[in-house]
């Protein structure tokens, strides 16, 4: 994910959401090595839209704020170069 970031952060927004909080959002981002700047966390439920199924869950979400991918077949480095 960092990767990712550093490599797309000026086109694309990564946000990473822990549905227990905002300080347990930077504990796992802390344990896992996320330590890109252009990585967003944050603590909250996602709106239902995004139909959170299992966690970890990922989703693309367009500009225009609306899914494009969700869950099941998401590979973030295949869907971003075709989506940018």
């Amino acid at each position: 994910m960092n990767a990712l970031a550093e490599a797309h952060g000026d086109k694309v927004t990564f946000i990473l959401i822990n549905t227990r909080g905002r300080a347990d959002a930077e504990t796992y981002k802390s344990s896992k090595g996320l330590n890109s700047e252009k990585l967003k966390h944050g603590g909250n439920r996602p709106p239902d839209p995004y139909g959170l199924r299992y966690i970890p869950h990922k989703c693309v979400i367009g500009s225009d704020g609306k899914v494009i991918k969700n869950f099941d077949g998401v590979n973030l480095k295949d869907d971003i170069a075709a989506w940018i």
